[in-house]
């Protein structure tokens, strides 16, 4: 892979990057608010209609495709709140997914997973780490530094029952 590609993305696919199984997946934010809830506080956070929502797997298993497609549907459809954890709180540690939004995501294995509110910096495992995504119109740009091997999926963005 190149140090920089771009993907086309619309508002009704979903896409996934992955490596060795760990996966991160993107969909269009479409402009909406998402609630970000801490301890002290309920923070609105606002994006634009070409933003990315990103879901980043903290287990290696391809099953887990489907819970995030489920939980991104959650969070973009029905507003429901992401929760932001203090540092140090046993349940960072059973945490599988985790989230972040906005303009850029960069991807780092350094941070305790659910714990930071700056949203564009998202927990991944070491496969990932490194990693930046950029939105961009009618799709993302990947930045990897290290230029790794990556697979991208592109699927459609929807629930089936």
């Amino acid at each position: 892979m190149d140090k920089s590609i771009f993907i086309p993305l619309r508002n009704d696919e979903i896409l996934f990057v992955s490596k060795n199984d760990y996966f991160l997946g993107i969909v269009k934010s479409l402009g909406k608010s998402f609630l970000m809830e801490t301890d002290n506080e309920e923070i609105v956070l606002g994006t634009g209609n070409d933003d990315i929502l990103a879901v980043s797997s903290l287990i290696s298993d391809k099953k887990i495709k489907a819970i995030m497609i489920s939980s991104l549907y959650s969070l973009r459809e029905f507003s429901f709140p992401l929760i932001i954890l203090n540092k140090g709180h046993p349940a960072s540690k059973r945490l599988k997914l985790v989230f972040g939004c906005g303009e850029k995501i960069l991807l780092d294995s350094c941070i305790e997973a659910g714990t930071h509110p700056d949203q564009h910096l998202l927990c991944s495992t070491e496969d990932l780490t490194g990693l930046c995504i950029l939105a961009r119109k009618d799709g993302i740009e990947i930045i990897d530094p290290v230029k790794r091997k990556i697979e991208i999926e592109r699927m459609s963005f929807e629930l089936r029952l």
